[in-house]
Parts: structure tokens; sequence; C-alpha cells
């Protein structure tokens, strides 16, 4: 599946199916300060993720 990173120019590519949980633990990504985005919906942390997916990882933690 295709993992983009908003906001940091940063593209990769993971082997799936995972679970939202087990992609957030394989990438180090914090689940409570991210917003998992699989083809345009937010999914939650137990959704399935698959090979043709396209996932977008938005930060959701602001400054000051």
């Amino acid at each position: 599946m295709k993992i983009i990173f908003v906001g940091k120019n940063k593209e990769v590519e993971v082997k799936g199916p995972k679970t939202v949980i087990n992609l957030a633990k394989e990438l180090n990504i914090n689940l409570e300060s991210n917003v998992f985005i699989k083809n345009g919906e937010i999914v939650a942390p137990d959704d399935v993720l698959n090979d043709s997916d396209t996932v977008e990882i938005i930060s959701a933690v602001s400054g000051g």
C-alpha cells in the first residue's frame, strides 16, 4: 500500500494486509496524535488496510 505523510513530502510503500494499529507500530507513529485516512475516508485503529489502498497520515498535533 502507498503511505503518504501529509505535510512532510514523504511517501513509502508497505506490504499489507494489516490493521491501522499494526501499521502505526511498524512506522513508529503515535495513533493519538495522527489521523489515518484510507482512500479518502478516516479509519479506525482496528480497520484493515490492504496492498491496493492509499493511506494518508496527517499529524493532528498543533504547536504553541
